[in-house]
């Protein structure tokens, strides 16, 4: 396919902030963007944490109702979850959401087994998380040139299991500092989440630069919140053409060369 004028333009427009200068802080999104969690699609990952969950509830010699009507008053609290985000864009916690599962079938959970019942949940999807090969060396360039590195995922698991996995992929040293929604009350593109990383940056919102792969929870949502946006296109996400005006990039590794300074 050609090159078009548009494309050329987007390609060399170098990011600074609003105001001229630099940006001292970027932040990236966590999923789609640093970590695939995604390898196997969501609608597959469920219904095998909820299995996984099941079968750990068998093994821990609880009461257990059929697995059907475990599963669909699984569904049913992920759907009224679901309506919460979708209305109020609150974030929800997965510990909270098994406590409620377990709760009309007299499951009585100590803490070691609601800790052994979350490991399993969300087994299956950290067996599938993987890491995008240029993560680490795009934030350790830009960590090397005096920028300070945040991370801003929505996400409704525990903030720890994260930052296992990015410890893990060698994510994790370079930051310095990360807000998961899971330890608050709003996601994405709710501005909260983005005043608090940036105030954890100790960095004003117009002097940070957002990257992420979603136009309204990342792009969208940051540019509300007084940041620059970076879209990172990723080939499954579907885009709407023209909902964002921001630079576009295909790959992580394009960014440090599109940074003034």
């Amino acid at each position: 396919m050609p090159t078009t004028r548009r494309d050329e333009g987007r390609r060399q427009r170098v990011l600074a902030p609003p105001q001229g200068g630099r940006f001292a802080a970027v932040i990236f999104d966590m999923g789609s963007t640093l970590l695939e969690f995604e390898n196997v699609p969501w609608a597959a990952l469920y219904p095998s944490s909820v299995e996984s969950a099941y079968r750990m509830l068998q093994r821990l010699g609880k009461p257990l109702p059929p697995t059907e009507r475990f599963t669909v008053r699984f569904n049913e609290l992920l759907e009224r979850r679901r309506r919460g985000i979708r209305e109020e864009q609150r974030e929800y916690r997965i510990g909270d959401l098994l406590r409620d599962l377990v709760r009309p079938f007299d499951i009585h959970l100590l803490p070691d087994e609601m800790e052994r019942l979350h490991a399993a949940y969300y087994a299956p999807i950290r067996r599938q998380v993987t890491v995008y090969p240029d993560a680490e060396a795009t934030l350790a360039e830009l960590k090397s040139r005096g920028y300070r590195l945040g991370l801003l995922s929505n996400t409704c698991f525990r903030a720890r299991d994260h930052r296992e996995e990015l410890q893990h992929f060698g994510i994790w040293p370079h930051l310095d500092a990360a807000v998961f929604t899971s330890t608050g009350v709003f996601r994405k593109p709710h501005p909260e989440p983005f005043r608090l990383v940036a105030h954890r940056l100790r960095v004003s919102a117009r002097r940070c630069l957002y990257v992420g792969d979603r136009q309204h929870e990342d792009a969208i949502g940051a540019t509300h919140a007084g940041m620059t946006a970076v879209l990172v296109r990723r080939p499954r996400r579907a885009y709407e053409p023209g909902a964002t005006r921001c630079v576009e990039i295909a790959e992580l590794r394009e960014l440090p060369a599109r940074l003034a300074g």
